[in-house]
């Protein structure tokens, strides 16, 4: 990387970002960039991560106020708008972020919004038309305040090359690996995972509700075909594209899937599938025949019979007790400590 400039990764601190995620994101990079750092035994940091906020209310520039790596004046090649911690942005959120924003990408900036981000991104004028994704809880504040746009919550992350949005829980995670993947490639995203994931609350670390997928494994092929699968929420997958993107034959894959994860990758695909379909079904109003369109399903009937088979309630039950209005599963698992309740709260690994 000698001589070679860093990739400039800005994240913009408007008023009422979630700090958490400002930081999360900092530390992630921050981890990626000394992993490739000592990989490739260079003295130069491979990866900038600045902040920038306006200083002044009416101010129609963003400051620099934080530089990982401070050499030259400072550029974003790739910003990303983080999500609000409670409330969604507020409308008079200082113009001079907007412009600025829009202005970024005009001079070539991929922009990047997390969840509730999306609707300061949607204030630039720049996804009109497209599809975004963001977090269900705003999906509908977001559609109605900006209706030029096509809002998506059946997706995780949506890649329009120059523009990138993502929604759901804990999408800054996911979002900074996709960001790893995309700027060094599959193996460093590997090895930041394994770091960022790999503590002492590994078994924690969910991509959805309730399932927390082996990480830990140290197979990087089969880490490149998990998150393959996650990125798709196990919907119209095959084993020779999950052998494609794993850089693997079909037969090996099978074989170091199995010996990695403990599970087929059939058996993986519908424990991420039944996994999105219980954090839809806790989070939202959507429709059970929309949901199991969305993953895949011919019919609500083979859904439901799949998803009752695998959690042990049916999905309109699931939802009346864990939805909105309902206890919270964790609060659920903590009050009842039997075998028999807590098998909902499982990774998904009894799936039909």
């Amino acid at each position: 990387m000698t001589g070679i400039a860093a990739h400039e990764i800005g994240i913009v601190d408007y008023p009422g970002a979630q700090v958490a995620c400002i930081l999360g994101l900092t530390d992630l990079f921050g981890a990626a960039s000394t992993i490739a750092l000592d990989q490739r035994r260079s003295g130069q940091s491979p990866l900038r991560v600045t902040h920038w906020k306006p200083i002044h209310c009416g101010a129609a520039k963003l400051s620099c106020v934080y530089d990982s790596a401070p050499r030259g004046s400072p550029k974003p090649r790739t910003l990303i708008i983080p999500p609000t911690m409670v409330n969604l942005p507020d409308p008079d959120v200082p113009a001079g972020v907007v412009s600025w924003v829009r202005n970024r990408h005009a001079a070539g900036t991929t922009l990047v919004s997390l969840c509730s981000g999306a609707f300061i991104l949607a204030e630039t004028g720049l996804v009109d038309g497209l599809s975004v994704a963001t977090h269900q809880i705003c999906a509908e504040a977001l559609a109605k305040r900006f209706p030029q746009i096509v809002v998506d919550t059946s997706r995780r992350i949506i890649d329009h090359g120059d523009i990138i949005t993502a929604g759901g829980f804990l999408s800054w995670i996911d979002l900074g690996l996709f960001l790893v993947d995309r700027i060094f490639g599959p193996v460093m995203w590997a090895e930041t995972a394994r770091f960022v994931l790999s503590g002492p609350a590994a078994g924690e670390a969910r991509y959805f509700t309730g399932f927390a997928p082996p990480q830990t494994h140290g197979d990087r092929a089969v880490l490149k075909a998990q998150e393959w699968v996650h990125m798709r929420d196990g919907r119209g997958v095959s084993l020779a594209a999950m052998a494609t993107a794993a850089g693997l034959e079909r037969r090996t894959l099978l074989r170091r899937f199995a010996s990695a994860t403990g599970m087929s990758p059939i058996e993986y695909c519908r424990a991420v599938r039944i996994a999105r379909a219980r954090e839809l079904l806790e989070g939202g109003d959507t429709s059970q025949k929309q949901i199991a369109q969305s993953l895949g399903y011919k019919d609500v009937a083979s859904f439901a019979r799949v998803f009752r088979k695998a959690v042990g309630s049916a999905p309109g039950a699931y939802r009346k007790r864990f939805g909105r209005n309902g206890i919270s599963p964790a609060d659920f698992a903590a009050k009842d400590g039997s075998r028999q309740k807590k098998r909902i709260f499982e990774a998904g690994l009894q799936t039909g």
